[in-house]
């Protein structure tokens, strides 16, 4: 009950010439004394004793516990992995010491689990690692206090039988040790909880009795909490309403150590009853009030149901029925989601109980009966096993075929739609080539037609026009009408051979050549405003070509068709991402009637685009004009 003496003896060892080791845990033992009292003293603790123990892997390993400790109330994540660092890096040692810790570590995992609101892990945990390591170790005090541990874990889950089962047990081992009676006054405590829980009345007043005794030789100690709550419990039972309050707010002073929180927490929800009880409405209205805005208590779904049944029992007290409605609502949807959220749990529970009534029923029945009557029972009961064990095996066969079917058809759907879809993309893929081939034999063919324009023919009429114009002057003027007509002819020729695969385009560049169109078929009724952002020049060949074309058919639409006055190309690049824009002040078109066009020009476009895997978009009214925006990939 008071350890100052042995913290002054830790404390004395640190000032002696010792082996690091023993400095070490010396370090470890007064960190784990100061974590509630003074964190900054601990956490120096835990530092010196993680530098001295580096030669010491079994006192490394111990570290990590104390670290668990340190990060145990406020990061909760890291408090579990140092705990189960500390179990793996102790499991090599088979010692007695080793053996508790790693129960302790365990333990405290465990408790972290139950934090979580999951006290069925936590009696799991306990139960099947930590106990066993705690009998190993050979440490009574140890065993008894996750007895106890178990006993509370039951009490949560409202099977109090089994935690009345756990809590004598833990009361038997710490009776029987000498051992710090904290320990053993805590169960005690717990048990009269219990009690109260099975509405066993007259042992709450014994257990109360028995913790009278064992807290007289320590009348200061915060262990009286658990006392005043008992006694507060049973005097509510004999609605002592007043007196159990007063005994409550004793036990509220009396609070402290580690769990002085939760301590407080319980006292108060215990208080708030006899509030209530005897009208004080009020006054318990207040202590709601608090825990409604205490994140930790409302984080536990069985204290929102508690808080929501004492909100409308002091409302409705009140006479403030309107709001007495309201949290009687939201205790009913809490109540209805954690009856849903138990129904198969209870299910199984009651299929247990079920069974275990009718293995008893038979175990009696065959008691009385005689030795054939017995052996009968007996075969039948065998060959009612043997039945259940093939009808569940054949459910589980049947299951199986079905299990197995359904799959196989998943599996025989899935592979129709993969065989659709690369299908599908095969065709796409034939379908590009086959646009792409055309598209490049159409190319290669300009440039044969208008190389063979430009340098052919277009070089005969130039000779002819040459030669004409050395005859004399003076000659019939049919002669000059003859030489303007060869002019007019050959520049239509120049401009056709241009039209088909313009030489800026070869020469300099995407940019230019569009400039270039732009300036050609600009003139008094038609300007052609062009604006160019950053445009890659090293694109390649072919894709310049086709970009060229899709904008010298959009221009040519827009002054040939349209009769526009002013039109305006943007041209730009993002990256991989080529974009084109076109707006004119023309005679527009129902963009609904362009999908049943027969021309070749939009057919050409969009060729074009799908070829370089773009997507058009047009905007257009009749009389308003046109906008063209459209998207290119030119990686």
């Amino acid at each position: 009950m008071n350890i100052e003496k042995d913290i002054d003896s830790i404390n004395a060892v640190l000032q002696k010439k010792v082996s690091d080791s023993i400095k070490a845990r010396a370090h470890f033992a007064l960190a784990s004394y100061w974590l509630l009292k003074d964190t900054a003293r601990a956490w120096a603790h835990i530092s010196s004793g993680y530098v001295l123990s580096k030669k010491y892997p079994y006192l490394r390993a111990c570290y990590y516990s104390v670290l668990g400790a340190w990060y145990y109330s406020d990061e909760p994540e890291k408090s579990e992995a140092a705990y189960l660092k500390a179990d793996q890096l102790l499991s090599g040692y088979p010692n007695r010491e080793a053996y508790k810790n790693r129960s302790e570590a365990l333990y405290r995992y465990a408790v972290l689990q139950q934090r979580k609101d999951d006290d069925e892990a936590f009696i799991g945990i306990v139960l099947n690692q930590s106990v066993p390591l705690a009998v190993k170790s050979g440490d009574s005090a140890i065993l008894g206090s996750q007895y106890l541990g178990v006993g509370v874990g039951f009490m949560n889950i409202e099977q109090y039988k089994k935690a009345e089962d756990y809590i004598n047990r833990a009361i038997a081992v710490l009776r029987n040790i000498h051992a710090d009676p904290s320990r053993l006054i805590a169960a005690y405590n717990r048990a009269g909880e219990n009690y109260f829980y099975l509405e066993e009345f007259d042992q709450i007043k014994r257990v109360s009795d028995t913790l009278k005794v064992l807290l007289s030789p320590y009348p200061e100690s915060e262990l009286y909490a658990g006392y005043y709550l008992l006694t507060g419990l049973y005097l509510h039972h004999k609605k002592a309403y007043k007196e159990a309050i007063e005994n409550f707010d004793k036990g509220i002073k009396a609070a402290g150590g580690a769990n002085k929180v939760y301590v407080i927490q319980e006292m108060l929800f215990a208080k708030i009853k006899s509030l209530i009880a005897c009208h004080q409405y009020r006054d318990a209205l207040k202590l709601l009030n608090s825990f409604l805005r205490d994140e930790e208590v409302m984080g536990f779904a069985g204290s929102r149901l508690e808080i929501f049944q004492g909100l409308y029992q002091s409302y409705l007290g009140l006479g403030q029925e309107k709001q007495a409605f309201q949290w009687l609502l939201k205790y009913a949807d809490l109540n209805d989601s954690l009856y849903k959220s138990k129904t198969i749990e209870n299910q199984s529970k009651l299929d247990v109980q079920f069974q275990t009534a009718e293995k008893e029923k038979q175990i009696d029945r065959l008691k009385a009966e005689k030795k054939e009557a017995s052996l009968t029972a007996k075969t039948q009961r065998l060959n009612n096993w043997v039945l259940g064990i093939a009808t569940v095996l054949l459910f589980f066969v049947a299951a199986f075929f079905i299990f197995y079917y359904r799959n196989t058809k998943k599996l025989a759907v899935q592979k129709e739609i993969n065989y659709r879809q690369q299908l599908k993309e095969v065709q796409q893929q034939q379908e590009l080539k086959i646009t792409q081939a055309m598209l490049e034999g159409e190319e290669r063919e300009r440039q044969r037609v208008a190389r063979d324009l430009h340098d052919g023919l277009g070089g005969m009429l130039a000779g002819v026009k040459i030669n004409l114009s050395r005859q004399s002057e003076m000659e019939d003027q049919h002669l000059n009408d003859v030489i303007h007509q060869l002019d007019q002819s050959v520049s239509e020729l120049r401009r056709i051979a241009r039209n088909m695969m313009p030489e800026s385009l070869l020469k300099i560049g995407l940019e230019a050549a569009l400039r270039d169109l732009c300036e050609s078929l600009s003139g008094n009724s038609t300007q052609i405003e062009f604006q160019a952002y950053n445009l890659d020049g090293n694109l390649p060949a072919a894709t310049q070509a086709t970009i060229y074309r899709i904008v010298q058919e959009i221009l040519s639409n827009a002054v040939r068709h349209a009769a526009a006055r002013k039109v305006i190309l943007q041209c730009s690049q993002n990256g991989p991402v080529f974009y084109i824009t076109a707006e004119d002040d023309g005679r527009g078109f129902d963009v609904a009637a362009l999908k049943e066009a027969k021309g070749i020009g939009f057919i050409n476009i969009r060729n074009r685009v799908d070829y370089l895997k773009g997507n058009m978009d047009i905007h257009s009214v009749p009389n308003e004009g046109t906008t063209i925006n459209i998207e290119l990939h030119v990686a």
